[in-house]
Formats: structure tokens, C-alpha cells, sequence
């Protein structure tokens, strides 16, 4: 990305499920530059729940038994809803890069093969 950073706005929007939701943040970095981090920050917001859906998807993080969060949700409630999400090519570009990353070392897991088909196999 040339200049100071990504865009302000240049992108489109993503039809995502619950569980992608969920998944996405975890693939971003957690450092990054300052215009970086701060469009990380404002995708992190878009992809968040609303307390209505919290509710709506019956939302809940608890710990397993290695003491690791995992958040559950109502699939059937999920299924009748998937959300439009906006999402800037400098944010996508990020996350084929991981999911490309993660193919080449062979550690792409079901939870995130639906995110390796629409970031990277159909992209369009």
C-alpha cells in the first residue's frame, strides 16, 4: 500500500454467517501501522455483534476445558439470518494473505474453509 496507508474507502460488501464473524478478527493482525490498525479497528466493528443479535443468535463465550474461549451460538436462528458486511480491499487483502498463508502450511481448519472459498477460491 503506497503513501500513509490504506484508502479511506474502497471495497464492498461480504454476505457473512455467524461463525465467519466470529472467525474473521482472529485472522487480522494485532500490530500493524497506524492507518492500518485503525481500519482493522472499524472492520472489527462492522463484523461485531449488536446486543439485539446477541440475543437474536442466543450469542455466549465460555471456556473449554483448556481454558480457551469459545463463543456458541443458536444455529438454526444463524441460519435465518447472514449478514451484509462492508469490507475495504486494504482489510481483504489482509485476510487472503493469511488464509493463503495458513493453505501453504496446510493449517486451514473447517472453521475457516467457508472464509478460504469466498476470500480466495471465488473471490471474484
Amino acid at each position: 500500500m503506497g503513501g500513509f496507508g490504506p484508502p479511506r474507502w474502497k471495497g464492498f460488501t461480504m454476505k457473512l454467517e455467524v461463525h465467519e464473524r466470529v472467525t474473521l478478527t482472529g485472522l487480522l493482525p494485532k500490530q500493524e501501522g497506524y492507518a492500518g490498525l485503525k481500519a482493522i479497528r472499524q472492520f472489527r466493528e462492522s463484523v461485531s455483534f449488536t446486543p439485539s443479535e446477541v440475543k437474536f443468535y442466543e450469542l455466549k463465550t465460555v471456556n473449554n476445558e483448556q481454558g480457551v474461549p469459545t463463543t456458541h451460538w443458536n444455529a438454526q436462528k444463524a441460519a435465518q439470518q447472514i449478514k451484509d458486511i462492508p469490507i475495504s480491499e486494504f482489510i481483504t487483502s489482509m485476510i487472503r494473505q493469511k488464509l493463503v498463508e495458513l493453505e501453504e502450511k496446510k493449517l486451514l481448519t473447517n472453521e475457516i474453509l467457508s472464509l478460504y472459498e469466498k476470500f480466495v477460491t471465488t473471490y471474484r
